[in-house]
């Protein structure tokens, strides 16, 4: 039930029980007829029926009802303790939902108008003591209830607070953790691999001059072949462990398929590429089309950084049992694209997938980078 509805409800009962109280108090303890309380218990009533929406409507209805019966029926005692017990509890409600500056107030109100009321009757003045004393530890237990409500609320949020901080506590301690085993997977495993790869690889070659299809050429090539799968799951593996994400969602490996957002964030730094692809796309296996895609990356990145251009093309051609990736700009000033350390790197990558790498002014200006990746003839042809 909806929260208004619920305290129209409790309001309602409320109401009921002050007139059919009032009335049994009147006329079966008292002997006076109900007529004589009829003002001050519809007014009470009334305070009751709308306290829980209004609060503030239950304090004046309390403190109107002495002073009301004390001028409609002055020779008549006054309401009697069904009337008073139900002052205490609107005094009370009052301070538990109202701020203090409002019910403290209104208590002291109530308290006043129910000793005026029954001075007005002939009451002595220690009424304003009795008022005094009822109203006041009414309006201390309703303030109680009230600040209790606040700390609880309070520390259920500090509560909330702490569980949060907890978990994202164990979440960097579990992020400090991955990157530390990363390294020591990158340090102690991934390069040493790397270069194990690179030397057989060195090796096959040599002896491929001499007979393509010896045992120890094909040995070779295996090997070879075997290090680079090593190498890529051992990146992937480092790249899982030092990205800050949940176990079950882990995004796709860079691919060439994903050129066109590799566009959208250079462009959102300033430079403007058009990729251009033609023959018929084929699937690359997933270390080398993750090589091909970081390549093509860092050589936008260099070009971003030293070419003195905003504009850059990429063209893929697939041909074969290859496909070649071209890096082109046409800058004039700064350092060239893909030179220096940046150029031992794109060609490592592209020997560790495979390939081949080319990199070196245009006649015409500017700066191109090639890369030629193998696409294996047992792949089936898909289009992107």
């Amino acid at each position: 039930m909806h929260p208004a509805l619920t305290r129209l409800g409790v309001g309602l009962v409320a109401g009921a029980v002050v007139v059919l109280g009032s009335a049994a108090e009147a006329g079966v303890y008292r002997g006076v007829d109900i007529a004589f309380y009829l003002v001050p218990v519809l007014t009470l009533a009334t305070g009751a029926l709308l306290a829980p929406l209004l609060p503030w409507v239950g304090l004046l209805a309390a403190a109107a009802t002495f002073p009301l019966q004390a001028l409609a029926a002055p020779d008549h005692p006054g309401v009697g303790g069904i009337a008073l017990i139900t002052m205490m509890v609107l005094v009370a409600y009052g301070a538990r939902r109202l701020p203090l500056q409002v019910s403290g107030p209104g208590a002291a109100v109530v308290a006043v108008g129910g000793a005026t009321g029954s001075m007005l009757t002939g009451a002595p003045w220690f009424e304003l003591v009795f008022f005094g004393a009822t109203m006041g530890g009414a309006w201390s237990l309703g303030w109680l209830l009230r600040r209790e409500s606040r700390r609880s609320t309070e520390l259920a949020r500090l509560a909330d607070e702490l569980a949060a901080e907890r978990e994202r506590s164990t979440r960097l301690a579990l992020v400090e953790e991955r990157s530390r085993i990363s390294r020591e997977l990158h340090d102690a495993v991934a390069h040493s691999v790397s270069v194990m790869t690179l030397q057989v690889g060195v090796v096959r070659r040599r002896l491929e001059r001499a007979d393509a299809e010896a045992p120890e050429v094909t040995a070779l090539r295996a090997v070879e072949d075997l290090g680079r799968r090593s190498v890529d799951e051992l990146r992937r593996v480092v790249g899982v462990l030092r990205e800050d994400r949940d176990d079950e969602v882990l995004v796709p490996a860079p691919s060439l398929r994903q050129l066109d957002d590799l566009v959208e964030r250079l462009a959102g730094a300033g430079l403007a590429v058009h990729v251009r692809v033609t023959g018929e796309p084929g699937t690359l296996p997933p270390a080398v089309d993750t090589s091909a895609h970081r390549i093509v990356a860092e050589a936008l990145t260099n070009v971003l950084r030293h070419a003195g251009t905003d504009r850059a093309e990429v063209g893929v051609h697939w041909e074969g049992g290859h496909v070649t990736v071209d890096v082109l700009d046409d800058g004039v000033g700064g350092e060239p694209a893909g030179t220096g350390h940046g150029l031992v790197h794109l060609r490592e990558r592209a020997l560790m997938a495979g390939g081949t790498l080319e990199a070196g002014p245009r006649p015409d200006g500017g700066f191109r980078v090639r890369v030629v990746l193998p696409v294996p003839a047992s792949e089936p042809v898909a289009v992107p």
